[in-house]
């Protein structure tokens, strides 16, 4: 990828840069571009995140390596001079922290943008940097996409705000069953997902035996069985929308109560509907 920066980066600044990124599933792919990045721009990249997203960033860099963010920055302390941090958190107790390590800067990345643009611009923007209008078409995580007559739902969010009515996917799945006899339909649920699993159990479904429910057991699993192939995938604006999109498949967002302004997807072949 090329970028097109105002912010020159001496030489000096190149030696190691630390990404620091909680938050959930949807805002750790929202932050890949940022990290593609810093691994292009350092010699060194620390990224500490939950280990969950591990399986999202790119192993194959030999430039990088993941911690534990619950463990903090003290694990690799000693290495911290002169680095550049990257973190999406304003404490000053945490600030404090960072200096007496004797870092080299500390830029403040925005988090819960509340007005366009997109918050990946938002986040270059406060870097100073350019980026390329294709990089909100951009499969972060890799074109994976493979072909099969497979609908996959997610119904749920970490949200109740931004799930539409459930009675929506319910029809979605009745009408791509109806349309081929070959067609199946696979819901999915996470741990933040359990109103909407129960509005799942609660219905009764034609074709039920073209139905699956899967809830996999962590990120890098759900990953797995994308990736053996979804024609299409709906969901509301959730972390698994994001990855869905990622790897290229086609991916439907529902947004209702937030922006897709702000939070839309990447990806080459994503389609926004808007709910109110």
């Amino acid at each position: 990828m090329n970028f097109e920066t105002k912010l020159s980066l001496p030489e000096k600044k190149k030696c190691r840069a630390v990404l620091v990124r909680g938050g959930g599933l949807g805002d750790f792919i929202l932050s890949l571009p940022l990290l593609h990045f810093i691994q292009s721009s350092y010699d060194e990249v620390f990224v500490l995140t939950k280990p969950s997203y591990f399986c999202l960033i790119e192993s194959k860099k030999k430039n990088t390596e993941f911690f534990e963010l619950d463990l903090g920055i003290s694990q690799f302390g000693n290495r911290l001079r002169n680095s550049d941090i990257f973190t999406f958190w304003k404490d000053e107790e945490w600030i404090t922290e960072l200096k007496e390590y004797y870092v080299q800067d500390i830029f403040i990345l925005p988090s819960k943008p509340t007005f366009p643009p997109h918050i990946i611009e938002s986040m270059f923007n406060a870097l100073c940097i350019n980026i390329p209008d294709s990089f909100l078409s951009t499969p972060y995580l890799g074109d994976h996409w493979v072909q099969n007559s497979i609908l996959w739902i997610h119904s749920g969010s970490g949200a109740k705000t931004k799930n539409i009515p459930f009675s929506f996917y319910k029809k979605l799945s009745d009408d791509w069953l109806h349309n081929n006899q070959e067609n199946q339909v696979v819901f999915s649920f996470g741990e933040a997902d359990r109103d909407a699993l129960e509005l799942f159990k609660n219905e009764t479904f034609c074709n039920s035996d073209r139905i699956q429910m899967i809830v996999p057991n962590s990120i890098e699993r759900y990953k797995e069985i994308l990736l053996k192939g979804v024609a299409q995938f709906w969901g509301n604006d959730s972390g698994p929308s994001h990855l869905a999109a990622n790897l290229g498949i086609p991916t439907n967002v529902c947004f209702r109560s937030t922006n897709p302004k702000i939070w839309r997807p990447t990806g080459p072949r994503v389609r926004v509907h808007e709910f109110t």
